[in-house]
């Protein structure tokens, strides 16, 4: 039915027209361990980054730009002006000089949204203020993000700059939790024909208890929560589409399209209700959280579409980014450039296994998790391993 699934017109043009990843993987499912990796194209364990920036001592975890190799370092040595535009979250400095940016600007990594309060979905919490999870907003009818404007506002400045190649990096702060979608978009759903998670009223007995210890702070959400809670998100990624599609058409109209690397990916996923969790679950193994997208659309590649074989990680971005820019590979690097495969030069074999790492956040628990083709292990010391064949039982 119109509005039963995540409208996202634009990426899916992109997808057409480059390739989607439909199995890459993310390090670790938390925004700044990942953000180091995709950066760094090392995994956590190596760069360090083993929480959120925000809730360690530096003198924890950190990624200074004099220890590790950044991938906007070796664009800046061979020319590449690069600008940033919104969440970093990546290092606990926020001086992006010294990683090889030009221009940058870490204010804008949100819209200013403002809730509706007839439309909160709110998740009471004993001896804590309530917390709101979704929302909408019914205040701004021509919504724009600040990260996109400034990145289009840079795009359209290179192109005064023929001889000059760029790097222009777009990072905003959505979908994440509270999900608070322009209401434009939040009607372009229907909320009676979203189906909710199939495993949403999973016990979760034969798995970590942390897996049930979570549930119980989403336990009291009904089945029409939920379908407000996935409109809610599936709404901002549309608003967010729209506005890949101001940065793809900026493109087109100053001439860059032709000769012009694009990459979509994301740090995490969310649970969405998945085994009766919402938010990125935080040491959870999941699909939902770990299995991210992944667009790459490049001149002269030959791979269009959707690979559903090739598995991925998102360590592979930032060696892949400079091999086909031709610029200087990260020496130390542990991911590796799909080059080959988006120029159809490449066996199958190479390219069947990921993994990913977890150190706990504020409760420090660890997971490691491997994929291998169509198996998926998860080693949970402090509780329960799970084994999974992904094509026979796609929700674990």
């Amino acid at each position: 039915a119109p509005g039963s699934q995540c409208l996202k017109p634009n990426l899916d043009a992109l997808a057409s027209e480059g390739c989607r990843f439909n199995r890459c993987y993310t390090t670790n499912a938390i925004c700044s361990p990942a953000r180091a990796s995709l950066m760094t194209g090392l995994y956590p364990s190596t760069h360090g980054m083993w929480d959120c920036t925000h809730t360690q001592r530096k003198e924890w975890l950190d990624v200074p730009a004099d220890r590790f190799q950044y991938f906007s370092k070796q664009l800046a040595e061979a020319g590449y002006h690069n600008g940033y535009f919104g969440k970093w979250h990546v290092e606990q400095s926020k001086q992006l000089e010294q990683f090889g940016w030009h221009e940058f600007n870490l204010e804008c990594a949100q819209w200013k949204k403002e809730r509706s309060a007839k439309d909160n979905v709110v998740i009471p919490k004993e001896g804590y203020p309530d917390y709101v999870l979704a929302s909408v907003d019914r205040s701004h009818p021509d919504p724009k993000h600040p990260a996109f404007e400034r990145g289009i506002e840079f795009i359209r400045k290179a192109a005064t700059h023929p001889g000059r190649p760029f790097c222009c990096f777009v990072s905003s702060q959505e979908p994440h939790d509270t999900y608070v979608p322009p209401a434009s978009f939040f009607e372009l759903y229907d909320l009676q024909s979203i189906r909710v998670s199939p495993t949403l009223r999973d016990k979760a007995l034969d798995k970590p208890e942390v897996i049930r210890r979570m549930q119980a702070v989403w336990s009291r959400l009904t089945d029409e929560d939920w379908r407000r809670i996935s409109a809610a998100y599936w709404a901002t990624i549309s608003f967010l589409d729209s506005e890949i599609g101001r940065i793809l058409a900026t493109l087109r109209a100053t001439g860059q399209w032709d000769n012009t690397i694009i990459v979509f990916t994301s740090d995490h996923g969310d649970m969405l209700g998945g085994h009766g969790l919402a938010t990125k679950g935080v040491g959870t193994s999941y699909e939902e959280v770990y299995n991210i997208p992944c667009i790459i659309r490049a001149p002269g590649m030959t791979l269009k579409g959707d690979d559903h074989r090739t598995v991925m990680s998102l360590v592979d971005v930032a060696p892949t980014l400079l091999d086909l820019c031709g610029a200087s590979p990260l020496t130390d690097g542990q991911g590796k450039s799909v080059r080959p495969v988006l120029e159809g030069r490449h066996h199958p074999s190479e390219w069947e296994d990921a993994y990913g790492e977890f150190f706990g956040q504020r409760f420090v628990y660890t997971q490691r998790i491997v994929w291998h083709d169509d198996w998926k292990y998860v080693f949970s010391p402090g509780g329960i391993d799970e084994l999974y064949h992904l094509a026979e039982d796609p929700f674990e």
